[in-house]
């Protein structure tokens, strides 16, 4: 069975990224994958300290839920990155996440979670593509130095109200989650 681990980085969990998640999940589930969604807003996840305690074994000397967020990522065969975009960036919820992936590196900074897929949905209120620009640079940096393979990406825009993702991209996200499955 194929795992993926759903980094639900958005503070609403009724609003338009869990749109797209319920639809990712719903697919992958049907196609017979174990998916856990985590929401990340009702954890506690500290900010990475810069440190590098992590690097010789892969423990954050942080006691926090970024512990059992760690070991769900290394289960998983498919982790996706779900965020409302916020001042051009992922959520600080998810980008806390993003910070403390340091321990999936060692003291060479050889990836610990290599060859592992990684998915993006992010959904914006702007109605231009480019702010979804620097989140993107974000991902594809990360991904590569983490060694994760990018599977793919939706990038919402338009979203400014609650629950108003266009069937446009409800419809790209089901056949993402399709392609990856």
């Amino acid at each position: 069975m194929i795992n993926t681990v759903i980094l639900f980085g958005s503070p609403r969990k009724e609003g338009n990224t869990v749109q797209l998640v319920n639809i990712l999940s719903k697919t992958l589930r049907e196609k017979g994958h174990n998916v856990r969604t985590i929401y990340l807003n009702d954890l506690n996840i500290r900010p990475c300290q810069g440190c590098l305690a992590c690097l010789p074994e892969g423990i954050c000397r942080i006691n926090d839920d970024m512990k059992d967020i760690r070991k769900y990522m290394m289960e998983s065969d498919i982790i996706v990155y779900a965020t409302p975009i916020y001042w051009f960036s992922p959520s600080s919820q998810l980008k806390l996440v993003i910070d403390r992936s340091l321990a999936f590196l060692d003291e060479n900074y050889g990836s610990r979670i290599k060859g592992k897929k990684a998915v993006t949905i992010m959904t914006c209120a702007d109605e231009d593509i480019e702010t979804c620009r620097p989140s993107i640079d974000i991902f594809k940096k990360t991904f590569s130095l983490l060694g994760l393979e990018y599977a793919g990406s939706i990038e919402a825009i338009g979203c400014e109200e609650k629950c108003t993702v266009r069937n446009e991209y409800k419809k790209k996200t089901k056949k993402l989650a399709e392609s990856i499955a």
